[in-house]
């Protein structure tokens, strides 16, 4: 019973999002490189595919030089499965010192062949051609084979997407958001949803101050002139006890000379830019009406899982503040970037 309910650890690390393979394996989206999950997650482990031709790509798990020197087996992973392909390289196809180091980026064509019996491996690649390497130094090189703590991952935390711990994080919290989606992933590279236009008050004062500068000091002493002009008509009149019809027309005169200076005033506290309140910034004239802080960081931090496991997406509310107030210019959207 023990054994019936142990974990089936090898096909766990070859378990995808879809293994099902209808075809002997399954290319890039935009090359001609095969992914080594629809190589090692079919159920002979690949067996079937040997004798076949494939290039495949990825980051060197880890590396080490055989028959003094004259080969090197490589464990290489391309991000679309937790599983790594053995690959064996020659000295005389490329220089081993160049591939064998712990991170260094590979794309490689070669034969899949049958391994010798009585290894781990179901199939290895024979590297026959080396189309591009991509360097790195062992002495800079932060991630080497030993087992490392998440507390040292803090300190590198764009490498932390290569390691098996958080890269399995990851694909854990990728099946449930796909559990969760009402649809799968559309293959746009940009899908809005979610859309809301926000034009608050500070943006349409600034607006107005453009087309109508606020007054000046010598508009409001003016204002202020004829308001007591108006006042002082409509005392004389009172006391030269004139009829009832003039009086009201001088103190119709004198209301109108008032609320045009008062609507002086308040256009002269107006001022453009960041709006202030005791000499802090007063948010609620901000553009979102409080204090936000903007952010792509998902999409920073997506181009670090994009080099580790591959293909990867990222979906999540988005916030852009700009004065076009368009149906194109959104202020704040959701936002589906692949890489």
């Amino acid at each position: 019973m023990a054994e019936d309910s142990a974990p089936p650890v090898e096909q766990m690390a070859l378990a995808s999002l879809n293994d099902g393979v209808s075809t002997p394996f399954a290319k890039a989206e935009f090359s001609d490189r095969v992914l080594i999950r629809t190589i090692l997650s079919r159920a002979d482990g690949g067996a079937g595919l040997a004798g076949q031709t494939v290039k495949v790509g990825g980051w060197v798990k880890t590396g080490r030089e055989q028959g003094k020197g004259s080969f090197a087996f490589l464990e290489l992973n391309d991000g679309s499965c937790p599983a790594n392909l053995q690959v064996i390289v020659d000295a005389a196809v490329a220089p081993l010192g160049q591939i064998v180091p712990t991170g260094t980026c590979v794309n490689v064509e070669g034969l899949l062949k049958l391994p010798p019996e009585g290894t781990k491996q179901r199939v290895e690649l024979r590297v026959e051609k080396v189309h591009h390497v991509g360097p790195v130094d062992p002495a800079k090189y932060p991630l080497p084979k030993t087992r490392l703590t998440l507390e040292f991952l803090r300190d590198i935390v764009h490498f932390r997407p290569r390691t098996n711990t958080i890269s399995a994080v990851a694909r854990i919290r990728n099946a449930l958001a796909y559990a969760l989606l009402p649809t799968r992933s559309s293959r746009s590279t940009a899908f809005f949803i979610y859309t809301l236009q926000l034009s608050p008050p500070v943006i349409k004062v600034e607006k107005e101050l453009i087309k109508n500068p606020p007054p000046s000091e010598a508009d409001i002493e003016a204002a202020k002139a004829v308001v007591k002009e108006k006042g002082e008509a409509v005392a004389q009149l009172k006391s030269a006890k004139a009829g009832k019809a003039e009086i009201t027309a001088s103190v119709a005169e004198l209301d109108k000379a008032k609320e045009n200076l008062s609507r002086l005033e308040e256009r002269s506290k107006l001022k453009p830019g960041i709006p202030q309140k005791d000499g802090k910034i007063d948010y609620s004239q901000d553009f979102f009406a409080h204090q936000a802080f903007l952010t792509v960081s998902g999409q920073l931090q997506v181009e670090t899982y994009a080099c580790a496991v591959s293909s990867v997406h990222t979906f999540g509310p988005t916030f852009r503040a700009e004065h076009s107030h368009t149906s194109r210019h959104l202020a704040e959207f959701w936002w589906w970037s692949l890489k």
